[in-house]
């Protein structure tokens, strides 16, 4: 009995033995294998698991960085004439008048009106009146070798007959004050002065007949005007110059235009 007894406990610890040492062996195999990179024994039999397969498709790479704001247009050459004057960095509108120097002034809405004309007085007279004697006032004027005779705004040339003859205001020419009566016109942030049909600028201290500047207006135009139609639109033409009629603050004027 006794002998039974020790035969069943060597065999007990026998058989727990060979499972401890197959539970090691186990282990060690499956370190062993993660350790060089080979599959485990699955843990449920049935050989190795080779786990998931790497994805097909690369990863999204995502939007586009945002390109940024797009840079300004370049505003185009530089100005042709040097000088302090400011440059308008885009083409200037069909205006019918552009002057490297100014900005372009709109013209007003056409508005017909009937030509009635302005007398500046009785010592004023219209262009092509024939005087025989000046007032004792008038002087004597030089521009480009041509003498002219002034007097109250009026310019004359010495006839061969001895008459003086109305004639317009050559530009160029120089008087120290004008008569009263003289309209002040702003164009282009510069101060024109008009009287009896001229446009004067103001130097120092005298004031220079000058070219009538374009988008000037006005509400006195002088006998001697024509009438003229260009493109279907009726001009008032004087000096060879041209006046668009226009209602302009509740009454009728001409502004200063060109013509194609």
């Amino acid at each position: 009995m006794k002998t039974r007894i020790i035969f069943d406990y060597i065999k007990n610890s026998l058989a727990a033995a060979i499972t401890i040492l197959f539970f090691f062996l186990f282990v060690s195999i499956d370190a062993n294998a993660q350790r060089f990179g080979h599959p485990a024994p699955h843990p449920g039999g049935g050989g190795y698991h080779p786990g998931p397969p790497p994805h097909p498709n690369p990863p999204h790479p995502g939007p586009p960085p945002h390109p940024g704001p797009e840079p300004h247009p370049y505003p185009g050459p530089p100005h042709p004439i040097p000088g302090p004057y400011p440059y308008h960095p885009y083409p200037h509108p069909p205006y019918p008048y552009y002057h490297p120097y100014y900005y372009p002034v709109p013209v007003a809405p056409y508005f017909y009106h009937p030509y009635v004309p302005y007398y500046w007085g009785p010592t004023w007279y219209p262009i092509g009146t024939l005087v025989t004697t000046l007032a004792a006032t008038a002087i004597i004027i030089s521009v480009e070798g041509q003498s002219y005779n002034y007097c109250d705004g009026v310019y004359y040339v010495k006839q061969s007959s001895g008459q003086y003859v109305v004639v317009p205001a050559p530009v160029g020419a120089t008087v120290n004050n004008l008569p009263s009566g003289y309209n002040t016109i702003i164009v282009n942030n510069i101060t024109y002065y008009y009287y009896g049909g001229a446009f004067y600028s103001k130097t120092k201290s005298d004031y220079v007949v000058v070219n009538p500047p374009v988008g000037a207006v006005i509400t006195q135009l002088p006998q001697g005007a024509k009438e003229k139609t260009v493109n279907g639109q009726k001009y008032m033409v004087y000096n060879d110059t041209y006046y668009q009629p226009i209602f302009q603050n509740g009454q009728n004027a001409y502004q200063v235009v060109e013509v194609y």
